[in-house]
């Protein structure tokens, strides 16, 4: 029996296949074991593209809808925000309806059978400290993979499946520290491994907060690259008053970027414009939205982000490019800026860590192994600290991309799905 589990995640998916003996992860997009939970609408030939065929159709051009990071939306009031696209208005959910759709039927494609039950992978908490906006979460993303004909759907947190895939290759008694570092949050579990039940994790705690890549990207971009958009411009009038920050905290958040794109908010904007001290930024600004390239700021700040995060970059990436606006706009940042712009998140996901080990009635010094995985643990100045902090462990490097997906078919395996 072939068992599934799926990981949908922020910025990346996948799904794999298990019969108990082998895992494997399905091949979903250009041949790739993952695919960016990316979403495209083209306006020229009326279809949608997901993965890097979205990516490739928006920043080569292609006049359309780009959205990006809509998981962040569930359990929140996003969720069910419209979007225009021509004629038709559709919400968050439906998007992330239509994206998972293509996925799960590449899915059959490839195994040639019907999806009939899935592990779905989901964050120890998809809302920080809202118990209620949680489970409507967990619901809202089980009616839209019911909806799709998967008739059974059983949920695993993402940092235990991590486990189970690192459990298969421990041949002695381990207590290890998952550290599951995603775009959209950070997950942790102490678990315990013993030789004589090989693959086989008993669950001493969990935790996890609302910190991801994403908010790496967003804290740059607040900082570093909307004060050229006019973000903390003054009324010239009033000047204890600064131009309304939420438009700028969406402009720098991923799953947020489409509320700008609204009449309502290009004449708000128009109206401000006048009354700064500076209101060429507001005109900026204005032409970003009127151009809808938003998305690119944050491309140009995720690239840089990626490069300092290169062992062997030497000083490129040292500038956010927005040349794509005006010639020669661009914003320079020195490593040292970049990793004091993180390091308070930095210290905030290993701050969580620490609480799972002392959840779990235990100190540090008793983990013997981390396993670290989840994309964001490529930003090299995180890795470093975690690794840092707790130097008596064995550090063992997952799969970024996949070993969630893998541990979720693994435990679908184990309770007969």
């Amino acid at each position: 029996m072939k068992s599934l589990g799926l990981d949908f995640g922020t910025a990346n998916s996948s799904i794999a296949v298990s019969d108990g003996i082998n895992t494997d992860v399905l091949s979903l997009d250009q041949g790739s074991s993952s695919i960016p939970s990316t979403f495209f609408f083209d306006f020229e030939d009326d279809v949608t593209y997901i993965g890097e065929d979205a990516y490739d159709r928006y920043y080569f051009g292609d006049k359309g809808r780009f959205l990006r990071s809509f998981k962040s939306a569930l359990g929140t009031s996003t969720l069910e925000h419209e979007i225009q696209i021509k004629r038709n208005r559709y919400t968050v959910k439906d998007i992330i309806e239509q994206y998972l759709g293509i996925v799960v039927s590449r899915a059959e494609l490839d195994l040639q059978q019907p999806i009939e039950s899935l592990v779905v992978g989901r964050p120890v908490h998809f809302v920080d400290h809202d118990p209620a906006a949680d489970s409507r979460a967990e619901a809202s993303l089980r009616d839209i993979v019911q909806y799709l004909g998967v008739k059974n759907v059983e949920f695993q947190l993402e940092p235990i499946a991590a486990a189970l895939n690192y459990g298969v290759t421990v041949d002695s008694e381990e207590l290890v520290l998952v550290v599951d570092i995603g775009a959209g949050t950070s997950d942790f579990s102490v678990v315990k491994f013993a030789a004589i039940n090989q693959g086989q994790a008993e669950v001493i705690s969990n935790c996890g907060v609302h910190i991801g890549g994403n908010d790496f990207d967003k804290v740059i971009a607040l900082n570093q690259a909307m004060p050229l958009f006019g973000y903390k411009q003054r009324f010239k009038r009033r000047e204890q008053l600064e131009v309304p920050n939420h438009y700028y905290q969406n402009a720098s958040s991923w799953h947020k970027i489409d509320l700008l794109y609204d009449r309502k908010v290009i004449s708000a904007m128009q109206e401000i414009s006048p009354q700064v001290f500076d209101p060429e930024l507001i005109d900026r600004f204005l032409t970003l939205l009127s151009t809808r390239q938003v998305h690119n700021v944050l491309a140009e700040v995720e690239r840089m982000k990626k490069a300092y995060s290169d062992n062997h970059n030497s000083g490129l990436g040292s500038r956010i490019d927005l040349s794509f606006l005006e010639q020669g706009l661009e914003v320079k940042i020195d490593k040292n800026s970049f990793h004091h712009l993180i390091d308070s998140m930095c210290d905030d996901i290993i701050s969580n860590a620490k609480q799972a080990i002392e959840l779990a009635g235990l100190e540090d010094h008793q983990i013997d192994t981390v396993y670290v995985t989840g994309g964001s643990m490529g930003i090299k100045h995180l890795h470093d600290k975690v690794v840092e902090e707790f130097c008596e462990a064995q550090i063992v490097e997952g799969d970024r991309a996949t070993s969630v997906a893998r541990g979720l078919a693994l435990y679908a395996h184990q309770i007969g799905f």
